[in-house]
């Protein structure tokens, strides 16, 4: 016997189905009607079901070394402009296996310290960008400038959208520092990263376009809040110059 369920979401109205499943924010039920009652009553477990683990198999092949150099040459080229973060988006064709990498419009907040020197904030908002013909978004990569990859509370809350996700730290280092993890419905799965990129080491100059979409928003003593569109200091200098 087969049993049908459904799903109470705004808007929902009782099936016809004399028993059926409903699953509700409160917990799964069982409706029954018959002739001499109509009830709602919370689903028991059954004897014979057992525990199901969550679990996650990739189905797509790793992400190519020239790939993560792109992504990682854009990167660092935000960081040794303007000490900030950055954030690009990964395309796949499982046709061909091919991947893209596509950098939105992207803003970065400075600000000017108590001795007069400009400081970036830790993170970087973003938009859109026009998913390119024949691909499926399979995730993002953004970096932590020179902070330690991981993930924290603020990427929990932000990730609300499916898909892959690379953090890249520590670029004042001559490796950066890589965390991977897969998000499926607010669930986090923690990956090796050796399990989806290639390795790589080093980096691909990005095309000076995807730095034109770099726009910073600084806060200086005479203008707060004023937006000065590519406005920064002078290049820093590092370990990747």
């Amino acid at each position: 016997m087969v049993i049908p369920v459904y799903f109470k979401t705004e808007g929902f109205s009782q099936p016809a189905s004399s028993l059926h499943f409903l699953l509700a924010a409160n917990g799964l039920f069982i409706v029954n009607k018959t002739t001499l009652y109509a009830s709602v009553t919370k689903a028991a477990k059954p004897d014979r079901l057992i525990d199901q683990e969550e679990s996650l198999a990739l189905r797509f092949p790793k992400i190519p070394r020239e790939i993560m150099e792109q992504a990682y040459g854009f990167f660092d080229a935000v960081y040794r402009k303007w000490d900030g973060e950055g954030v690009v988006f990964l395309y796949h064709d499982p046709s061909n296996g091919a991947y893209r990498v596509v950098v939105p419009c992207q803003t970065l907040f400075r600000y000017r310290s108590l001795g007069g020197r400009w400081r970036t904030e830790m993170r970087v908002e973003y938009e859109s960008a026009p998913r390119p013909q024949g691909f499926i978004k399979l995730g993002d990569i953004h970096s932590h400038a020179d902070m330690p990859a991981f993930f924290g509370c603020a990427d929990d809350k932000d990730d609300v959208e499916d898909g892959l996700r690379i953090v890249m730290g520590q670029l004042d280092r001559s490796r950066p520092d890589i965390r991977v993890s897969f998000v499926i419905g607010r669930t986090r799965f923690i990956l090796d990263p050796k399990d989806v990129i290639e390795d790589f080491a080093t980096t691909i100059e990005p095309p000076p376009e995807w730095l034109d979409r770099i726009f910073c928003r600084e806060e200086s003593d005479n203008r707060p809040g004023a937006l000065h569109e590519k406005e920064a200091p002078s290049k820093k200098q590092n370990g990747h110059d």
